[in-house]
């Protein structure tokens, strides 16, 4: 026989069970047993029981009967839902930048994605949904237009000058092209054409820009496919990650990340080939040719060889422009590592973003009046006292140069900025910008002697003050309150007008910083709130 506790949890059990079953009923008969106590059932209320593994053995609650509605009466309300639906879905595409945005059926999941990018601009419609559409963008020095490197957009796009305001367009790519994702990645300007480097594409982009905006006359399609060479693997994803131009602006030369070899992008004859990678297997016995994620960047040295920064390949790559070969410099520094993530240069040398490095800078010096043996070396990084971050994975994975001519690195998933300074070669950190991860992977100085970090995940814009006349640590500041989507944005310029754009990866809108006209005054020792307005176009 069940004790006398356990019968009780039993009856309880019981009791509640039927509650559930019939709830309405119960609490009249719990009203009339004890009238002092005020127990009400809401008609809308529902009563759920608590996780705790009890509903597979509780009986099944009835269902409340309604009055049947007269057919006819259905028939209405889902016509009526029906055209509700078709107003909202009409109201939404005509936000659309364009219609190869608009991705059918359209569902209410997109729609509540594009309520986190409002927008002020009513003169036109600028949204673009979607995920992954760009990977990074490309300046036309020559008419201030900026363009967006096609990932898994179906269109180029375009922001342009139309006197004191952008604008924007597209420019439509051919329908084979436009249908396959991650197509390119990052762009290049010679000549009046727009090159995009191949990720998954099995061609090279090139647009005649000139043509399209009609300063010359078109010399076949605005928008070409350059094919890859017959002997590179068909289908292969993340060939190639950035590209360098040579000094006379007649080849491109593209970094490999999965690819094997090195492509090389004639921009006279608008051809391909492939050129093969040299390295002593005594010096690098590490290396991999067939490492997937070998190098990143594509920088032009000032010895007119473009360079690879070595990301999980073992050393650094070098391009010769002059010889058309591509070899290994620089010590082993191991495989798989995921070192260096891209760099910038400045001085003739080239300062790598640190990722999974132990806390070092690669420099690598390009300038051939050195001759050096070696032209790679390390940089210690030296924290601030209170930078007790751990963390030593994908810590900066970008950097722009100041307008001190230092170097800066905002936060990814590392919690402080690093400052590089070119002059003494001292390695830095400050700040402390929050333990989220992916927040920002590069920024642009803007015309204010700050630098304006692009969020990738980041909820914020990091604003970095970079002026000269700085004594002590750099003022830093969030600004603005970004929707919670990752990798909103990527890559990005200047205007012509001062403000600042940022491309959208999977952010719905290009989104514009202006700054000040003017290096903001410091409020005991802080930048100034207010003085920079972000906007969604």
């Amino acid at each position: 026989m069940p004790s006398r506790r356990r019968r009780s949890n039993n009856l309880f059990f019981e009791a509640y069970c039927v509650f559930l079953r019939y709830p309405r009923t119960i609490a009249v008969i719990f009203s009339l047993l004890n009238p002092s106590t005020s127990f009400q059932l809401r008609s809308d209320q529902r009563i759920r029981l608590p996780a705790m593994g009890l509903a597979a053995s509780t009986p099944k609650q009835e269902k409340r009967s309604e009055p049947e509605q007269a057919p006819e009466t259905k028939q209405i309300k889902r016509r009526h839902k029906t055209e509700e639906w078709k107003i909202a879905v009409d109201t939404f595409a005509k936000q659309v930048l364009d219609p190869s945005y608009l991705h059918l059926p359209v569902r209410a999941s997109t729609m509540e994605a594009a309520s986190f990018y409002p927008s002020e601009n009513n003169e036109q419609a600028c949204l673009m949904p979607g995920t992954h559409k760009h990977l990074g963008g490309a300046y036309d020095a020559t008419d201030g237009c900026i363009y967006g490197i096609p990932a898994s957009a179906k269109a180029v796009m375009c922001l342009y000058p139309d006197g004191d305001k952008y604008k924007m367009t597209t420019i439509p790519l051919p329908e084979d092209a436009a249908k396959t994702t991650y197509k390119w990645l990052r762009g290049i300007f010679a000549d009046g054409y727009l090159w995009a480097i191949p990720a998954w594409a099995d061609s090279v982009l090139c647009v005649d820009v000139d043509a399209f905006w009609g300063r010359r006359p078109a010399s076949g399609e605005v928008v070409q496919l350059i094919p890859l060479p017959d002997e590179h693997p068909k289908d292969m994803r993340w060939q190639w990650h950035g590209a360098g131009m040579n000094r006379e602006k007649t080849a491109i030369y593209c970094i490999p990340s999965n690819a094997q070899r090195v492509l090389r992008v004639d921009l006279r004859m608008k051809t391909t080939s492939l050129i093969p990678i040299e390295y002593n297997p005594d010096k690098y016995p590490n290396f991999r040719i067939e490492l997937a994620n070998k190098w990143y960047g594509g920088i032009l040295g000032e010895d007119n060889a473009v360079y690879g920064v070595c990301y999980r390949s073992c050393a650094v790559l070098r391009i010769d422009c002059e010889s058309d070969t591509a070899s290994l410099v620089g010590p082993d520094y191991g495989c798989a590592g995921y070192n260096w993530h891209g760099g910038v240069k400045t001085n003739g040398k080239i300062y790598a973003h640190p990722s999974h490095a132990p806390d070092s800078v690669l420099v690598i010096n390009t300038n051939p009046d050195d001759h050096k043996e070696d032209p790679c070396s390390e940089l210690p990084i030296k924290r601030a006292e209170y930078d007790k971050d751990i963390r030593i994975n994908y810590k900066w994975l970008g950097g722009a140069i100041g307008a001190d001519g230092n170097i800066y690195c905002p936060a990814c998933d590392t919690s402080s900025v690093l400052k590089i300074d070119t002059q003494t070669e001292e390695c830095t950190t400050f700040g402390f910008v929050g333990t989220l991860k992916n927040k920002w992977q590069g920024g642009i100085l803007g015309r204010d002697d700050c630098i304006y970090c692009i969020p990738a995940s980041g909820h914020h814009v990091l604003r970095i003050f970079t002026s000269p006349d700085i004594v002590g640590e750099n003022p830093i500041q969030l600004i603005g309150q970004m929707p919670v989507h990752k990798d909103k944005w990527q890559g990005g310029h200047v205007g012509k007008d001062g403000a600042l754009y940022f491309i959208p990866e999977n952010g719905y809108r290009v989104l514009k910083v202006t700054p000040p006209n003017a290096p903001p005054s410091l409020v005991n020792g802080k930048l100034p709130e207010g003085d920079v307005k972000i906007e969604m176009m």
